[in-house]
């Protein structure tokens, strides 16, 4: 190793060591997919994926598990990355695809046209009969070039048709991909790939305030589940992501993140912006009754427990969603219906798991 080698790169060929070490160690293949797997655990910046190896453990860590990780962690992300812009690169070649459909008709028509002036001028001058006669050849010519551009134009604009569908179905595609079917809210896999690019691009600008992120938890939803059935446990679920959707701004997003959880990312938002639309989606959610849609019958009130964190410098995705996480179990700690923003001491690792109830 040079003297040149700064410390970044000594700690990165560490990394590589102990992930070489333990693909070796347990008798795996250091293809690329395992060798990211094992590289990221080193590195320590996806405590998620530490926590399934490390609950999994080695004797279970066959390499289509691993594989299966790998999938989870990193193809998704970069598929849906792709995923988001076929569309646009569809929409463009179909502009492009009009385009020379129109250039291609119109030059054809203006030298058409361009022809016949020339031998109408001819005739009335009373020039050589040959050199008129050469130019009305050139326009029947002309004529069988429009009438092929013709063809080609109409064949064009059925693949305009084509790819316009194929445009549509690609939107259709994309919008069911990262939407949630029951709320109509974005799903995990959208909110997870647009955290990620919040947090690189915070990152990059260094700002403090630059985002903050909201865990909201439906309070003992199970209840409801257990007492009116599930579906007024899905009118539960319409009726928070009604009042979240209606109750934060215009490019703040909201997803459903799991189960009775939701999350909502607030770009350019400071900590005590986000505990303000935190508490106005709270008050809206419990001020409306819930309805039995077929009697109208009053069921109660719906609350929730929210936990909001914003941003720090050289915080990660997962460190922010731990973070807001402890919010929100400091929440539901203190009787459920509040929010909680405020730091909140790491829980020693014997605490008992969160309620989601």
């Amino acid at each position: 190793m040079s003297q040149s080698t700064t410390t970044s790169e000594v700690a990165t060929f560490a990394i590589a060591r102990k992930a070489l070490e333990r693909i070796r160690d347990l008798g795996q293949v250091p293809d690329p997919a395992t060798y990211a797997v094992w590289f990221t655990y080193f590195q320590g910046h996806n405590q998620t994926l530490n926590r399934e190896i490390e609950e999994l453990g080695p004797g279970a860590l066959s390499r289509t598990r691993l594989n299966a990780i790998h999938d989870r962690h990193f193809a998704t992300e970069r598929h849906f990355g792709q995923l988001l812009s076929v569309g646009e690169a569809l929409g463009a070649e179909t502009r492009k695809v009009e385009n020379v459909i129109k250039v291609a008709s119109g030059s054809a028509a203006d030298y058409g046209l361009d022809l016949q002036n020339a031998a109408e001028t001819l005739d009335i001058g009373g020039t050589n009969s040959s050199a008129s006669e050469l130019i009305k050849s050139l326009v029947r010519s002309t004529d069988a070039i429009q009438q092929t551009n013709a063809l080609l134009q109409a064949q064009l604009q059925q693949s305009e048709h084509q790819f316009r569908l194929l445009q549509e179905n690609m939107e259709t595609l994309r919008l069911e991909s990262m939407t949630d079917p029951l709320t109509r809210l974005a799903n995990r896999k959208y909110f997870d790939f647009f955290l990620s690019q919040a947090t690189a691009l915070a990152a990059d600008e260094e700002a403090p305030d630059s985002f903050s992120l909201a865990m909201v938890d439906v309070d003992r939803f199970k209840q409801f589940n257990d007492q009116f059935g599930h579906v007024t446990g899905d009118d539960v679920l319409r009726l928070v992501a009604f009042a979240l959707k209606n109750n934060v701004r215009a490019n703040d997003l909201v997803a459903r993140y799991g189960g009775d959880e939701f999350v909502v990312l607030l770009p350019n938002a400071s900590l005590e912006d986000a505990m303000a639309i935190g508490d106005q989606i709270r008050k809206a959610v419990a001020e409306r009754p819930l309805l039995r849609r077929a009697t109208k019958e009053t069921l109660g009130y719906v609350t929730l427990s929210i936990g909001v964190a914003a941003w720090t410098p050289g915080e990660t995705a997962e460190a922010l969603l731990e973070r807001a996480d402890r919010h929100l179990y400091q929440a539901k700690a203190n009787g459920r219906n509040c929010l909680v923003g405020a730091p909140v001491p790491p829980k020693p690792s014997t605490a008992p798991a969160r309620s989601t109830t």
